[in-house]
């Protein structure tokens, strides 16, 4: 057994590039000398959130068979180059985003915009297009999340919906910075609040909530954009009025700040958690266009979401009852219920109201 065992090909991985189910190759151990995890354990979110807890920046797990039967179009992505040159560069500008922060709270220096549209600019160039990012992005989505990550992907997200609404060129800029950015206010929350594998406590989630005021603090006498600064403020006000810090409601509320709310919570729902898995994007665009569809404006909204879903097209997916089919065609009144190809069955799901998309694959 131990001869197998060291036969096993295994590989040092930043954590940041932990997924759901590795298999660690070496004993963790913290800075003290415990053992925090041991070999073989496979990984699960919360064990994922304890290594970072312990600031473990790399790891050693055993590497994946490769799979011999036909590929998903995910899998197949993940294997491509074109993932692997994204990824690379995925990692690099979380790094940037992160040093960049980091010295903006000690330092109190002011932000390179060029060198962190530069870090985007290379990302989306290894993609291909702003559209292609959103399949990259559910490639990504297996990895643990982070402050610095979601920012990432905040900021990819919205340059590509200032592309589909069609902003021109400097408001893509302003919205990828803004994207970086808006979440500036958790680095400086408590990390035993923001790793939290449980559920917040009342007083917990008030503290997290104080995030949109610190993140203006820390970003109003910078020399960058206003709308920068008031989309980490107001990224959670609604259009109803139900958001924070301040319950601002309709146009009181920055139409970048709006947009940043838009693909926050996008990112947010579609991304693994460690007090929850991902939401399929089909069950996210059903909640913001149907239950939520008061709490944001219109005018951003609608377009976006027929953008997001135009993106899937053509896409495999596993309905809720099991079945395996294809996108081909979208229901513009209820986008997240658009036309499947099983076969050689059209399956309606506006009209088979029992059955949903269940996954992307």
């Amino acid at each position: 057994m131990k001869d197998s065992e060291e036969k096993r090909p295994s590989k040092r991985i930043p954590i940041s590039r932990a997924t759901l189910g590795m298999e660690l190759a070496q004993d963790i151990y913290s800075r003290n000398n415990q053992v925090i995890l041991n070999k073989h354990s496979i990984l699960d979110a919360q064990k994922i959130s304890k290594i970072m807890f312990y600031s473990i920046d790399t790891i050693i797990v055993y590497e994946e068979e490769e799979a011999n039967d036909d590929q998903s179009f995910v899998q197949q992505l993940k294997n491509s180059v074109e993932f692997r040159e994204f990824s690379k560069n995925y990692d690099h500008a979380v790094s940037a985003l992160q040093n960049t922060i980091n010295s903006v709270i000690t330092e109190g220096t002011e932000i390179d915009e060029d060198y962190l549209i530069a870090e985007v600019d290379r990302m989306v160039g290894s993609s291909g297009s702003r559209t292609k990012v959103f399949n990259m992005l559910h490639c990504i989505r297996e990895y643990d999340e982070m402050t610095y990550m979601h920012s990432v992907n905040v900021s990819l997200i919205a340059g590509c919906f200032a592309k589909w609404l069609e902003l021109g060129e400097e408001s893509e800029r302003i919205l990828t910075l803004a994207g970086l950015l808006h979440d500036i206010g958790k680095t400086v929350i408590p990390r035993e609040i923001i790793s939290k594998p449980d559920s917040l406590t009342a007083e917990e989630y008030q503290i997290v909530k104080t995030h949109t005021l610190r993140g203006y603090e820390l970003l109003k006498d910078k020399n960058i954009d206003d709308r920068i600064k008031m989309a980490a403020l107001q990224h959670h006000e609604r259009a109803d009025g139900s958001g924070y810090p301040f319950g601002k409601n309709g146009e009181q509320i920055e139409n970048f700040a709006m947009i940043i709310a838009i693909a926050d919570v996008y990112d947010a729902m579609t991304s693994d958690r460690i007090y929850r898995p991902r939401v399929c994007p089909f069950d996210v665009v059903r909640m913001l266009q149907n239950d939520d569809a008061h709490k944001y404006n219109p005018k951003f909204l609608i377009p976006l979401l027929e953008q997001i879903t135009q993106v899937f097209i053509n896409h495999n997916v596993r309905l809720s009852n099991d079945q395996v089919g294809k996108i081909v065609l979208l229901n513009n009144a209820e986008l997240s219920k658009p036309v499947v190809q099983v076969d050689d069955i059209f399956v309606d799901l506006a009209k088979n109201r029992d059955i949903k998309i269940s996954e992307i694959i």
